[in-house]
């Protein structure tokens, strides 16, 4: 049994693995949003000055598609060392626009998000997590007080006028590893000029639109508004990026599950080997049967029903140790486990039918024997 036991319980861990990581990827994807996308100039040999999205760009698709996207905003970013009484941090400043709270989840503890007058009015201003605050100012709610940070080759004073917490999840905290930077978020004008040309947009598309057809048609759009043609710019779905990595980590899980799967083999070879003996152990005893009136179908059907018994209960304490193993594992690096039913009663099913496919030779064996010879036996 235990080459069924070890086949199944790997099968059962990497198939209970890859349910479990696709589970962490839908809750992933679910807070960075399922209805955001990426625009982005895209193969382009010999980049234009007017390729790039400036804010009348902006501002022209903000109307045109009003009433299919949410959010549209330049998809970029800053980082700087910042300095207060001796204490150093490496922060990244997201830059974003009025309204990022309503497309995604910022749960404020102090202060304010960054509203419509501080885009307007480009004003200088910057909103913590909570981390970054307490490193900075030994201290959570920082709102009032204000932190240097390099923009380009200046240095700029930005006023706090709020701290969020970040509410990332523990299996993303630990995919992401140990970032060395604290997240912050300031008005997207503040950082760049009125002047400056963006490569991506990031966009949020309304939930009663296609994300898909939103995509084409805003690629049509653009492309006739920059005189380029529609494959010179990338409109990519966080669906797609979810779609591909959720191939990848099924693939391999298949793959790996398919490997382990040999030591099936193994273990029926293995059940097919000790029949054989039990039949040979058994000779005296299968003629006296048979004497008695035993048919040669009664037999076969009793060496059956040992060789699939014996490997279904491998398969079930593979099945278990299988489980206990996962959990474990899950436990130690807070994953949540997904075991899926279907998937249990498969192992169980496919390890039975493991055991009467190899056992069928020795229990054919065993019912063809001549009831004469077998009392012979000794």
């Amino acid at each position: 049994m235990l080459g069924i036991i070890i086949g199944i319980s790997s099968v059962i861990a990497i198939v209970s693995i890859g349910d479990s990581m696709k589970g962490v990827m839908d809750d992933i994807y679910k807070d960075i949003g399922k209805n955001r996308a990426y625009f982005y100039v895209y193969n382009v040999e010999e980049f234009r000055s007017t390729d790039f999205f400036y804010l009348d760009d902006i501002e022209l698709l903000k109307e045109r598609f009003s009433d299919k996207i949410t959010y549209i905003c330049p998809s970029e970013s800053l980082r700087s060392d910042v300095t207060v009484n001796k204490r150093v941090i490496k922060l990244n400043m997201a830059c974003v626009d009025y309204g990022f709270d309503t497309v995604q989840h910022v749960k404020m503890l102090y202060g304010r998000m960054i509203n419509k007058g501080d885009v307007d009015r480009k004003s200088k201003v910057i909103v913590l997590e909570q981390n970054a605050a307490l490193k900075l100012f030994n201290k959570e709610n920082a709102t009032g007080q204000t932190i240097k940070v390099k923009i380009g080759d200046y240095l700029e004073e930005l006023l706090i006028v709020g701290v969020y917490k970040n509410e990332e999840s523990p299996v993303l905290s630990l995919l992401n590893g140990q970032d060395i930077y604290e997240d912050s978020y300031v008005p997207f004008t503040m950082a760049f000029s009125s002047s400056y040309g963006f490569y991506a947009l990031d966009i949020f598309v309304a939930d009663n639109s296609s994300v898909s057809d939103v995509g084409d048609d805003m690629l049509k759009y653009v492309a006739n508004l920059k005189n380029r043609e529609v494959e010179n710019y990338q409109f990519y779905t966080v669906e797609e990026d979810q779609a591909t990595l959720n191939g990848v980590v099924g693939g391999m899980s298949v793959a790996v599950a398919a490997i382990a799967a040999i030591s099936l083999l193994v273990g029926g070879i293995g059940i097919m080997n000790i029949m054989l003996v039990s039949v040979t152990e058994r000779t005296r005893e299968i003629g006296i049967k048979k004497a008695l009136g035993a048919r040669t179908k009664d037999v076969l059907f009793q060496f059956l029903i040992e060789s699939a018994t014996l490997s279904a209960f491998g398969g079930m304490v593979g099945t278990m140790f299988g489980i206990g193993l996962v959990m474990i594992g899950g436990s130690i690096i807070s994953i949540p486990i997904v075991v899926n039913p279907l998937s249990v009663v498969i192992a169980v099913v496919f390890s039975m039918i493991i055991g009467i496919f190899f056992g069928y030779y020795p229990a054919k064996k065993a019912a063809k024997s001549d009831p004469i010879d077998a009392l012979r036996y000794e």
